[in-house]
């Protein structure tokens, strides 16, 4: 650690020093001594792209075995396809086919920490944050812990990816790459022309309506206008929406069609009663990623029906 210090003085010496002979009028390369050019030049080579810092924790170098006790997370790094690098995951981390082959570790309230050090992975991916007592004995024993919490908007959802390019890649190539993985969903969330709701509401699972703070408001508001944007933690006056009709309610297929007609206010809605309604699976939201794209596909194909 202390070469790569003094490499970078190296460096920051050597941008001052142009500054200042620019500064003075004189050309950089006046001198014909190229010994100083040529250690300049092995220099710059040198510098590396690890260590980076992420969520507070310095990462040596890309690590080689990885845990992940976040269903979401195990997924986006088989999409940066490193998923052969992950040796352990939550019973819930279903996703992609065959991660079910891989040994399954404690996770929630069940979290085992002398399992996961047991493993000895270089890398613990979380989802929601663990205890600071959980966290220093991971520490001790090598193992980095990152966590990555769910997003709410679409630029969190594309720092997820950015974070994982610098976590495989570091710090050179970690956004590019990070932006590539996240570009078809960039371009999905783009093209309004694709699908038009007009007003919209998304009922839940708890027969309430995604708010403006949500990320099923931040995805679904891109092809049209949430009337219960101004609401905030799922929490909303449904009786507005008896004054101000929406084009479209979308459904998640958890509660399904039937409780939205039998509910006091959604029965009383015009698209409900005239069917212009669509149900999906809320997993794209509670999951999001690349599968994100086939959400906006499927909404499209079914909202041409309608």
């Amino acid at each position: 650690m202390k070469a790569k210090r003094v490499r970078s003085r190296r460096v920051l010496g050597f941008v001052l020093s142009v500054a200042v002979t620019w500064a003075a009028g004189c050309s950089l390369f006046q001198s014909d001594d190229t010994a100083d050019i040529t250690d300049v030049h092995e220099t710059y080579t040198d510098i590396q792209p690890y260590p980076v810092t992420v969520d507070g924790v310095v990462i040596e170098e890309s690590p080689l075995k990885i845990v992940s006790l976040s269903p979401v997370l195990t997924e986006i790094l088989f999409e940066f396809g490193y998923g052969d690098r992950l040796i352990g995951r939550s019973r819930y981390c279903d996703y992609p086919t065959g991660v079910n082959a891989i040994k399954q570790v404690k996770s929630g309230s069940e979290f085992d920490v002398a399992q996961i050090i047991g493993i000895s992975p270089d890398l613990l991916l979380l989802s929601a944050p663990i205890t600071d007592k959980d966290r220093v004995e991971l520490q001790r024993a090598g193992v980095a812990t990152v966590v990555i919490a769910a997003p709410r908007t679409i630029e969190e959802f594309r720092n997820i990816y950015d974070t994982f390019g610098v976590i495989l890649y570091g710090a050179f190539l970690g956004k590019e790459k990070g932006e590539s993985a996240f570009s078809g969903i960039t371009q999905a969330c783009n093209n309004p022309y694709v699908l038009d709701l007009g007003n919209y509401i998304y009922v839940t699972e708890n027969l309430s309506v995604a708010t403006g703070d949500t990320l099923e408001s931040a995805i679904l508001s891109r092809f049209g206008y949430n009337l219960a944007s101004n609401g905030n933690g799922y929490v909303f006056d449904l009786a507005y929406l008896t004054e101000h009709q929406p084009d479209v309610v979308l459904i998640n297929e958890a509660i399904g069609l039937d409780k939205v007609k039998k509910h006091e206010v959604f029965s009383r809605l015009d698209a409900v009663a005239q069917g212009r309604v669509i149900v999906i699976n809320n997993a794209y939201f509670e999951r999001p990623s690349s599968r994100m794209i086939e959400l906006i596909d499927y909404i499209r194909i079914q909202h041409r029906t309608l």
